[in-house]
């Protein structure tokens, strides 16, 4: 997925993301971003180098906005399979001109609205200046019905709508003050609402956090009958992978035993045994009680270091789900990259088929 940041009206135009952000710091003398800069020049500076020091492999250009229902953010839509939607963020009490001047709206500086937005990926991140503004902070979705988050293992979240379909991946929650210290905070999403909330205890402001929005492969069999195990949970299935993994792996190579963390997969891409062998060679990355992922080996057409996990879960109304993400490091040009899109997502949909018709799941 690639877009370019773009306004239509006022509302601002993205796609999705992952994130997290380091220590922000600004005002006195010793920030490393000028000399006794105004507060607003420095809130923008500090957050652009804070977000660009830890991307050092990625763009990363935070865009000050208005937020609030004048400065909406579309998240999603542009690519296949992506579910659009609409996020109403905090209102910033800072204005940025188009010379880059920056400026306090209202009697006191309370917090800073950025989107910072990076290939395949969107952040909101907002900045609370002074202990005074601090709050728990809201953000409303629109044209989803009746979103609901379902919480996965390393703290991140699945959002569904009201007939269990995945809508988006929400990063885990996170708040770090000025000092670096990170903060305890949760997320909650009711009527449409998702909320931050955040332990601002003996913080030093100004504090930064992120609901971060990312889009995976997901495939669902909610409302399909197979036989029986639709509704199977992750620890039976990762169960029965153990049992016999190329029983349902459905690529190539794929070894009887369960792979072990750091094992050599000679996986094989062809469709079919006449033609050359496409080489998809990887290792096992890392296993837990819903999840197993693999790293690219050398050779791997996707390019070596690649990375894809698989992810067990179940919505509200039981059915299991496999989510799957993916990180390629090769570019194989356009055409190349729909047709290899396109026949992963049958191939993960046969994954998770030939689980649920194993009468030993």
């Amino acid at each position: 997925m690639h877009a370019k940041k773009r306004k239509n009206g006022s509302t601002l135009r993205t796609t999705a993301v992952t994130t997290i952000v380091f220590a922000l710091t600004f005002g006195g003398s010793a920030t490393a971003y000028g000399n006794e800069p105004s507060v607003g020049e420095d809130l923008v500076e500090a957050t652009v180098a804070t977000v660009a020091e830890h991307y050092e492999d990625l763009p990363a250009a935070p865009e000050l906005i208005q937020g609030g229902e004048s400065d909406k953010i579309v998240i999603g839509g542009e690519n296949e399979g992506e579910r659009s939607f609409t996020v109403v963020a905090p209102e910033s009490d800072f204005v940025q001109d188009k010379f880059g001047n920056v400026t306090e709206v209202g009697d006191s500086a309370g917090s800073a609205t950025f989107v910072d937005i990076m290939p395949s990926e969107t952040r909101i991140i907002t900045t609370v200046t002074t202990a005074g503004a601090a709050q728990d902070l809201d953000f409303k979705l629109q044209g989803i019905q009746d979103p609901y988050l379902v919480p996965m293992e390393d703290g991140s979240f699945k959002i569904l709508d009201d007939e269990d379909r995945y809508v988006v991946d929400l990063g885990a929650p996170w708040a770090v003050d000025a000092t670096g210290k990170y903060l305890e905070t949760s997320y909650t999403l009711d009527n449409s609402v998702l909320t931050q909330k955040i332990d601002y205890t003996d913080a030093v402001f100004p504090v930064v956090s992120d609901p971060a929005w990312n889009y995976y492969l997901d495939h669902g069999l909610n409302g399909v009958v197979a036989h029986g195990k639709e509704k199977a949970t992750p620890k039976r299935v990762m169960a029965e992978l153990r049992r016999c993994f190329n029983c349902s792996f459905p690529v190539a190579g794929a070894p009887k035993a369960f792979p072990k963390v750091g094992q050599l997969i000679p996986l094989d891409a062809s469709p079919f045994t006449c033609i050359v062998k496409i080489n998809a060679a990887v290792k096992m990355n890392y296993v837990t009680s819903t999840t197993f992922a693999f790293i690219a080996a050398p050779g791997h057409f996707d390019g070596a270091g690649s990375t894809i996990s698989f992810t067990f879960y179940n919505d509200k109304s039981g059915y299991l789900h496999l989510a799957v993400g993916a990180h390629i490091l090769k570019d194989n040009g356009a055409v190349a990259n729909e047709v290899n899109k396109r026949v992963a997502s049958q191939t993960w949909l046969n994954f998770l088929g030939n689980l649920i018709r194993r009468n030993s799941l």
